[in-house]
This record gives structure tokens, C-alpha cells and sequence, in this order.
């Protein structure tokens, strides 16, 4: 019994440890399929061409080749292939420097002095000594970008020029105090070390260090086997880019080591203590950090690694070079370990060897919105939307080209006043340029030679399209301001857009830099000086445009206002007769104004536009989803707007109408008023229509009005939701987003918030303008514009004998019955008078107005002396007195030099020598009595001394005694001075004056019995 049971448990042990077997090897595959879907994926989001991954779980050594060492060719990554090691490469530095400590020939704590006599460093002035053990642990005080400061160079003695370029550095801090990396400390260290083995630097290690440690593969700068050697890339323009990176001999020992993935093995097996060497004892005590300063972050430095203090015991040190990174992760109480080479800049290599140690380690990854791209992204997007600009300036400049060979524009010489803009666009233009001159020196404390190096190629042609495209822009303002166009809106709005354009640019760059300011490390003065910089040329761009936009609106309000003038004097009284005259009213003061108010909004849009889209574009770079959901609630509230601007459209008009309706109705008002006045009912019942018609204007405005406020308060409420959404609800969604993350959001929305409500609130502003250029343009069209107002001086106005009418007829097209004048013939000799009689309704006013040119006849002719003459001239030779009549406060086309005493005189011939005067060629007043009027038109009469007088009821208004000086003094001497005088009368006392006297009736001139 105890022999089966024995042999079933042995066959259960057995079974138990196949499947076993088995398991671990099923999770080993899985292992490496999640490591194989983790850095492609993160490789093909950050266009890292090729990588090499080493990982070591205690035993188990796997090495993984991915993507190419050269994109051309086509040449895959293999574990043979060589790529830099960046910084990477001061643990082996560091490794040398121990053994030379380890057999005696230097101390840690000695000074560098010591080796280099003539290497000084400075704080504040002063001389101070700095130890070897603070170059290795970075706490000599040196700054961080004195990496700037190293020469390219591949000479032998490249090494020392680099090390006597930080001859004399300023330190940042006291030697010892505190921790900042500068890669340069490594630098001093291998000339030391160059010193004391008196041997080149790049000789020793390969003696004492590489070749101990059979490193064969691994070498100083350049590598015996080019054939291995992977291309280096760069990013530019949203992908990797072959770039060869200038040679910084002299940085070898902190940065170009070249080595692969077999060699990285050994490396980290040495690193983890998995293979004997005689280095372990030394290479453990590299591992020892540097316990006399304070921690930075979460860690603290050893030599040539960092040590992790969050409880993982993680050692660790990442390289950076222009076209090469490399990221060693240890983990050496679990004998884990990875590394990472990659043949691009892209900063995702330390996120791929974390995330694989993850892996390993059976941990959450957590995922960052994104992995940083060293700003290519943005400078990218900047590069094309400069680019973008600067097309449009060619653009312009080929346009100018053409209008000056289409003599649109033409050389305006140089005066005062443009050599005063040339020179202050010049002057404005100079900050910028320093600006960008500063921009590496405020960007990292680099130069412009170590900056282009260490950037994406799209900062590169960024700073170049920025240099293009304020050369050209300038050229464009100087080509303006010396060969100008006449047309003014074509001259000024190419500014009013760019600059526009600019201070919407230098908006969002204001808010960029307060938000990109907390917590960076530009000096405070760079800080302080493109903040001013920006906020001036935001200043000074919105105040050009909104100064150039209240002259620009002003002068299209009075052009729009003169050309309908124009039209409407150009066109016959017989056509303007037909004119509403409430549209004329409502569309010459309102809609021009609606168009004129609402133009100074249309640019500024621009700006609140721009302001928004750059916006986005950083909030991109900061959070993609975050902003993708931001922008979809900013998409919904404009579909919203639009939505309710289509729906309130119908209002506006019919808002527009009725405020025709209501000036059609306050003009009769006024015209009225005295028939108004007679009946109390009838002044009542026409002020009911009144209120009828301006509430029902009030109604339709107001709701379309109202339903703009729902909508901009369903859109405020939209975006402070959004706030409180970013605020509470994307934690949730986003775990891992950071905190600074979450405020430069809430920041910038806080900013958006008057942009976006400028730029839907001006929706329905943009409606109206539509609504009013529609009116005014039909307005246009309808109005014939008949006439050419030309004066034809081919006639003698004054020289008139006889005036003839021939077979003269005309009908009205809108009587149902057809009313003819005519045909009418009739002789009137100079010093003739004649009267014209009839009923009201007979034809008399007609008459006058045919014969004097207000109207057009359809058939006949007038004749001036035996010469026929047009409709519209006829009336030169006319001075009359219509009834009604309009008399204006001014006198026009009349010369009253040396005609005081001729007025004196008539003033006193028509009693109104009290009543009025004439200062200049305007009434001291014309507020008269409705006979006081019509002598004031007989004044203008004498005034114009035309050779034909038409008096259309003249004396109807006078007293008697004026009436009778009319017709008995008056009439005689105008007829005695050769006059013709043609006078519309019922006074029939008087009739013996006139020469004849006619009838007018149903249309027909007879003679009067």
C-alpha cells in the first residue's frame, strides 16, 4: 500500500513539475510579447528608428533588436550594433578613476589643482578649490550648461581645450553644498586622469578598463568597425532625421562611449555582481551615493549612477547625445536589470526602460499623456504656421507687383513723415531681433551653435522662418508706405490682418510664459524680458489696429454714405418720387452705422481667433486628450450659436423691416403734423399706429436678441463646467495626468474665456452686418442713378430769346385712368410773361415739372433758342418757386462776392431786411413765416438770375399789400429786365399783367377766356 501510494505521488511530483515547466515558459512568452507591443508601440509614437533592449532577471539574459540602424539602406538593428551611450558613459569614466585611486596614484579628496596647476574656478569673485569626489558626484558647484561651453573639436589635444575653455568658470554654488549635473565634471576628471596615467585618456580605458573587462566591442569616440555603427537621428518635423552630430572629442569621457548590446550585457551582469571580475569591489563602491548634500527629487548621485530612494532600490543613469540616447534601470536586489540603446534623441528611452523593468516586475505601467518630443512638436507646428505666413507675404508682394505694372500703385517719393515710419518700424522691429539673439542664452544659458546642435532640426528653421518673416514683413511696410495704393481699405488692411494676426500671437505667448514660468529655471530676467517684450507688442499691434480700425470703419461709413448720396442725386426726381424714403433714412444712418460699428469687431475677431487656436496648440502639447475634449465642448457651444443665429436670422429682418416701417411712420409724423394737430382722435389713433409699429420692432429685436443671451449663457455656463470638469472629473479620467498639468489648463481656459465669448458674442454682430450690406446693396440696385450730373457748358444759360415746346406729352404709368399731359405747344418770347390757370388735378404742377426737367417727357421737345435740349439740362435755365418749396440754409452754386449791396437791396424790396441776413453764403436763419419763405426763394431767384422764373402759387401766402407789389411791381421789372416768366396762379385780379394767360385742363393747354 505505502509502495503505490509512493509511486502515485512521485507520478503527481512529476506531473506537477512538467506542467510547471510549462507554465513558466508560457509566461516567459507572454512576458515578451507585452515587452515586444511596449517598445514598438512607444518607438513607432516617439519615431525612434532603431533600438537595441538588453533585460537580465537573475540568470536569464534576453537581448531584443528593433527597427533599423539606417532607415535608407534598410539595415536592421542586431545585437551587434553599435550606438553612443551619452551619459551613459561616466560609470565607466568613473570606473577608471577608482582604479587609479585603488592602486594608490590619486585620492578622491584631493583638489584638481593638485594635477592641473593652472585650472581655476571662481564664486563670486574669488578663487576656490574643488575635490575630485565633488567632480564624480556632481556637487563642484560648475553649472549645468557649461556643456555649451565645449568646443567642437577632433584634435589630439581636444580634451584640454575643452577642459581650459572652464578654466576660470563662475560656480553656481560653494563647491559641496549642493547637487546640480554638469557633464563637464567628467571632462576634468579624464584629463586628471590623462595626467596621472600619462597616457591619452581614450588609451587608458581601453587598457584598463574595456579590455579587463572584454569589452572588445567598446571604444572612445570612434570605433575600429564603421560597419557596425548605427546612423544617428534627430528629430525634426515630426519624425526621426538622419543627422550627423558635430565631433566633441573633449566630452568622450562623458558622453561617446560607443558599445552594443553584446557588450551592455556583460556590462550589466558586471553591474548586477552576475559575473566575476576584478572590478566588483570597485564597481560596487561607484554604486555608493554621495550622502553630504541633500537629495535631489527622490534620489541622490553616486559615481556615474543615480541612486533611487522610493523604496525600489533602483540604480539607474540615462544618455543623452544629439542623435543617440541610452538609459540603464537596475534593480540589484532582484538581479534585474535593462538597458536601452537608441539611435534618436527622442526622450521615450528612459520611458521604454522603465515600462520593461515594469513588465519584469509584474508593475502597472502608468501612462503620461504623453512622452516629451524636446519641443519639435511645437516648434513644428510654429515652423508651419510662420511658413504659412510668409506665403501670404509673397503672396502680397506678387500682387503689389502686379498693381505696379497695372499702375494700380505708383512710387510716392520720400518726405518727413515716412522717413519717420520707416525708421520706427525699424526701431520697433530691433527688440525683436534681440529677442531671438538672447533666445539660447534665456532658453538654457547655451549659445547659438550649441543650441542648433542639441535642438530638433525644426527649432532650426523655426528661428529662420521667425528672421524671414519679420524681413519680409518689413519690406511689405515699406513697400506700402512708398508705392501706395489710392484705395484706402486696400492700403491699410494688409496691417490691420498681419497685425492682427500678431497680436493674437503675442496673446497667447503672454499666458504661455506666465504658465510655462512656474516652477522653470530661466532667469528671471529673461522671463521679465520677452514678458515685456510680448506684452508691448501685443499692446502696441492691438492699438495700431484698433486706431487704423476706428479710421478705417469711419471712412467706409462715410464712403458707403457718399456713394448712396451719389446715387440718389444722380437720379431723376421723376425716379426718386418712387423711392421709399423711409429705406433711404434707415439705411444711410442705421445700416451704415450697424456696418461701421460692427467692422471695428470683424479684425479684433481675428485676434481673439488667433489668440484661441494658438491656444490650443499648447494646450496640444501639454495634454492631447484632455485638450481634444476640451476643444469637442468649445465645437458644441459654436454649433450651438450658429445653430440659433440661423433660427434668429428671420428676426433680425423682420426687426429690420419694421424699424422701416416705424421711420416711414415718424417721418409722416413730422411732415403732418399740423393736419395731426386740427383733430385730437387723429393725433391719438396715429399715436397708437406709432406705438404699434415701434412695439412690434422692440418684439422681434428683442427676441433675437434673447435668444443670443440663452445661447451665450448656455455657452458660459458650457465653458465654466468644463473648468470644474478639468478640475474634478479629468483626475478621474486621467489618473496619472500631473498636477501642473490640471493648472496650466485651468489657467489658459481662465484667459480663453474673453476670447471665446468675444468671438461668439460677435456672431450676432456678424448677422447684422450681413442683414444691412443685403439692405444697402438692394438699395442700391433699386435706385436708378439715371442722370449724368455733368454740367454741359455748351449752352448759354443767360442768352435765352424764346422758349419753345413742341408736341410736348406725357401719362402717368400708375393712374388707372391713364392721366396724359399734352400734346402741348407753345412760344414764350423773352420779357413774356405768362400765367397758368386750372383745377386741382388738372395738370399744372405736372406741367411745371416737365417743363423744367423734373420729369421726363415721352414725347416732343423743349427748345432753347430753336435748339432742342434734354430733359435733365433744362433745368439750368430755370430759377423757380415750387410749392411746397424747401428752402436750404445755405446758398449753393452761387457766387455772392460783390453782391452785398444787389442784396441789400432785394432784403429790402421783401421786407426781411429785419428777419434775416446772409453771413457768407449761408442764412443768419430760415426760421420764417411760410410767405417770408417764399420771399426768401425769390431772393435766390434775383440771387441766380437765371433768364426763366417759374412761380408755382407764389402769392397764395403773402398779404395783400405784398400780393399786389408782387403782380404789380415785381413781374414788370423782372419782365423789363427780359425775363420769361411763367407763374401758376388763381388770381385772377392780376391776370391783366400777364401777356396771356392759358388754362390747364384734363391735361390740355388752351388758351384762358
Amino acid at each position: 500500500m505505502r509502495t503505490v501510494s509512493t509511486k502515485c505521488c512521485f507520478i503527481l511530483l512529476l506531473l506537477m513539475c512538467h506542467f510547471s515547466g510549462y507554465s513558466k515558459a508560457a509566461q516567459k512568452k507572454v512576458m515578451s510579447r507585452s515587452i515586444d507591443a511596449e517598445v514598438i508601440g512607444l518607438m513607432k509614437k516617439n519615431n525612434i528608428p532603431g533600438l537595441s533592449l538588453v533585460y537580465i532577471v537573475k540568470d536569464r539574459v534576453s537581448i531584443k533588436s528593433y527597427g533599423y540602424s539606417d532607415l535608407e539602406k534598410r539595415i536592421k538593428v542586431a545585437p551587434a550594433t553599435l550606438f553612443e551611450l551619452g551619459s551613459t558613459s561616466k560609470a565607466f569614466t568613473a570606473l577608471g578613476l577608482l582604479k587609479l585611486k585603488k592602486k594608490g596614484l590619486i585620492s578622491l579628496e584631493d583638489k584638481v589643482t593638485k594635477y592641473l596647476p593652472w585650472f581655476q574656478l571662481k564664486y563670486k569673485g574669488k578663487a576656490v578649490e574643488v575635490s575630485l569626489n565633488q567632480l564624480l558626484h556632481h556637487t563642484s558647484g560648475i553649472p549645468w550648461y557649461t556643456i555649451s561651453s565645449i568646443p567642437q573639436d577632433d584634435s589630439k589635444d581636444a580634451l584640454v581645450h575643452t577642459v581650459m575653455k572652464l578654466n576660470h568658470t563662475a560656480l553656481k554654488q560653494p563647491p559641496g553644498e549642493l547637487y546640480e549635473y554638469a557633464t563637464v565634471n567628467y571632462d576634468i576628471l579624464a584629463l586628471v586622469i590623462q595626467k596621472v596615467a600619462d597616457t591619452p585618456f581614450e588609451t587608458f580605458m581601453e587598457k584598463e578598463v574595456f579590455t579587463p573587462l572584454q569589452l572588445y566591442d567598446t571604444s572612445l569616440g570612434k570605433h575600429r568597425d564603421v560597419q557596425k555603427m548605427s546612423k544617428g537621428y534627430k528629430i525634426g518635423f515630426f519624425e526621426a532625421r538622419d543627422y550627423t552630430a558635430p565631433i566633441f572629442k573633449g566630452n568622450n569621457a562623458a558622453g561617446y562611449v560607443i558599445t552594443n548590446a553584446l557588450d551592455l550585457t556583460k556590462w550589466l551582469k558586471f553591474q548586477l555582481n552576475l559575473s566575476p571580475t576584478e572590478f566588483a569591489e570597485l564597481i560596487q563602491l561607484s554604486h555608493e551615493r554621495d550622502k553630504t548634500v541633500p537629495l535631489h527629487g527622490m534620489a541622490s548621485y553616486a559615481m556615474g549612477w543615480e541612486v533611487s530612494l522610493d523604496g525600489k532600490g533602483e540604480i539607474y543613469h540615462g544618455g543623452v547625445n544629439p542623435n543617440f540616447t541610452s538609459y540603464l534601470l537596475m534593480r540589484p536586489e532582484r538581479s534585474i536589470g535593462v538597458a536601452v540603446l537608441a539611435n534618436s534623441n527622442s526622450t521615450a528611452t528612459p520611458v521604454i526602460a522603465r515600462n520593461v523593468m515594469k513588465i519584469l516586475s509584474g508593475e502597472k505601467i502608468e501612462r503620461k499623456d504623453q512622452v516629451g518630443d524636446r519641443g519639435d512638436n511645437l516648434y513644428s507646428m510654429a515652423s508651419i504656421i510662420v511658413g504659412v505666413y510668409i506665403l501670404i507675404l509673397v503672396g502680397y508682394l506678387f500682387m503689389v507687383i502686379y498693381e505696379l505694372i497695372g499702375k494700380k500703385r505708383s512710387f510716392d517719393a520720400l518726405n518727413a513723415i515716412k522717413f519717420k515710419k520707416i525708421t520706427k518700424g525699424l526701431i520697433y522691429i530691433l527688440p525683436f531681433a534681440y529677442g531671438v539673439y538672447i533666445l539660447p542664452a534665456a532658453m538654457a544659458n547655451f549659445n547659438w551653435e550649441s543650441v542648433l546642435v542639441w535642438t530638433p532640426q525644426s527649432f532650426e528653421i523655426l528661428i529662420l522662418s521667425i528672421i524671414v518673416a519679420v524681413s519680409l514683413t518689413y519690406i511689405v511696410y515699406l513697400i506700402t508706405i512708398l508705392f501706395p495704393i489710392k484705395h484706402k481699405l486696400k492700403q491699410v488692411l494688409p496691417q490691420l490682418v498681419s497685425l492682427s494676426i500678431l497680436s493674437g500671437f503675442a496673446n497667447m505667448i503672454v499666458i504661455m510664459l506666465i504658465t510655462s514660468s512656474l516652477g522653470s529655471t530661466v532667469e528671471l530676467k529673461y522671463l521679465v524680458f520677452y514678458y515685456c517684450l510680448t506684452l508691448c507688442i501685443y499692446i502696441f499691434s492691438r492699438k495700431f489696429v484698433q486706431v487704423n480700425l476706428i479710421q478705417l470703419s469711419r471712412t467706409m461709413v462715410y464712403d458707403l454714405r457718399i456713394s448712396l448720396i451719389e446715387k440718389v442725386l444722380s437720379t431723376s426726381y421723376q425716379k426718386f418720387e418712387k423711392i421709399d424714403k423711409s429705406r433711404l433714412y434707415t439705411s444711410i444712418n442705421d445700416d451704415v452705422e450697424t456696418i461701421g460699428d460692427a467692422s471695428n469687431s470683424f479684425v479684433l475677431l481675428i485676434t481673439s481667433i488667433v489668440t484661441t487656436i494658438v491656444a490650443f496648440i499648447y494646450l496640444g502639447f501639454i495634454s492631447f486628450w484632455i485638450t481634444i475634449i476640451t476643444f469637442s465642448i468649445i465645437i458644441i457651444i459654436a454649433l450651438l450659436y450658429y445653430f440659433v443665429g440661423k433660427g434668429t436670422n428671420v428676426y433680425f429682418q423682420e426687426a429690420r423691416d419694421s424699424k422701416n416701417d416705424f421711420v416711414r411712420i415718424l417721418n409722416g409724423m413730422i411732415e403732418g403734423f399740423k393736419e395731426l394737430s386740427l383733430k385730437i382722435q387723429k393725433k391719438f389713433l396715429y399715436q397708437v399706429d406709432i406705438e404699434q409699429i415701434a412695439l412690434q420692432y422692440k418684439n422681434k429685436i428683442s427676441k433675437a436678441n434673447i435668444a443670443f443671451v440663452h445661447a451665450f449663457l448656455i455657452g458660459e455656463s458650457l465653458l465654466i463646467i468644463l473648468l470644474g470638469m478639468i478640475v474634478f472629473a479629468i483626475p478621474k479620467m486621467f489618473p496619472d495626468v500631473e498636477i501642473y498639468t490640471l493648472v496650466s489648463f485651468v489657467i489658459i481656459l481662465l484667459y480663453l474665456i474673453g476670447p471665446i465669448n468675444s468671438i461668439l458674442g460677435s456672431i450676432p454682430a456678424i448677422i447684422q452686418i450681413k442683414i444691412s450690406w443685403k439692405r444697402i446693396q438692394d438699395l442700391l440696385a433699386e435706385i436708378p442713378g439715371n442722370l449724368n450730373n455733368e454740367k454741359d457748358e455748351s449752352f448759354n444759360c443767360k442768352d435765352v430769346e424764346r422758349l419753345s415746346i413742341r408736341n410736348l406729352s406725357f401719362q402717368y404709368d400708375n393712374y388707372e385712368d391713364k392721366f396724359n399731359i399734352g400734346p402741348i405747344d407753345l412760344n414764350i418770347e423773352r420779357g413774356e410773361i405768362i400765367f397758368i390757370v386750372g383745377a386741382n388735378g388738372s395738370g399744372k404742377s405736372t406741367f411745371a415739372k416737365l417743363i423744367t426737367g423734373l420729369y421726363n417727357y415721352e414725347d416732343g421737345n423743349i427748345l432753347i433758342n430753336g435748339l432742342p435740349v434734354k430733359s435733365h439740362q433744362i433745368g439750368e435755365f430755370f430759377s423757380t418757386v415750387f410749392s411746397p418749396l424747401h428752402i436750404f440754409d445755405k446758398l449753393y452754386d452761387l457766387e455772392i462776392k460783390n453782391k452785398e449791396k444787389d442784396i441789400e437791396k432785394y432784403l429790402k424790396v421783401l421786407k426781411l431786411e429785419d428777419k434775416v441776413s446772409l453771413m457768407g453764403n449761408r442764412y443768419s436763419t430760415i426760421n420764417l413765416s411760410q410767405g417770408q419763405i417764399k420771399r426768401l426763394a425769390l431772393l435766390q431767384c434775383y440771387l441766380e438770375d437765371s433768364p426763366i422764373y417759374l412761380f408755382d402759387e407764389w402769392a397764395a401766402d403773402q398779404d395783400p399789400t405784398y400780393r399786389n407789389f408782387f403782380y404789380k411791381t415785381i413781374l414788370p421789372e423782372m419782365k423789363a429786365a427780359g425775363k420769361i416768366i411763367i407763374a401758376i396762379t388763381h388770381d385772377d385780379n392780376y391776370f391783366d399783367i400777364a401777356d396771356r394767360v392759358f388754362e390747364m385742363n384734363q391735361g390740355k393747354l388752351v388758351h384762358y377766356s
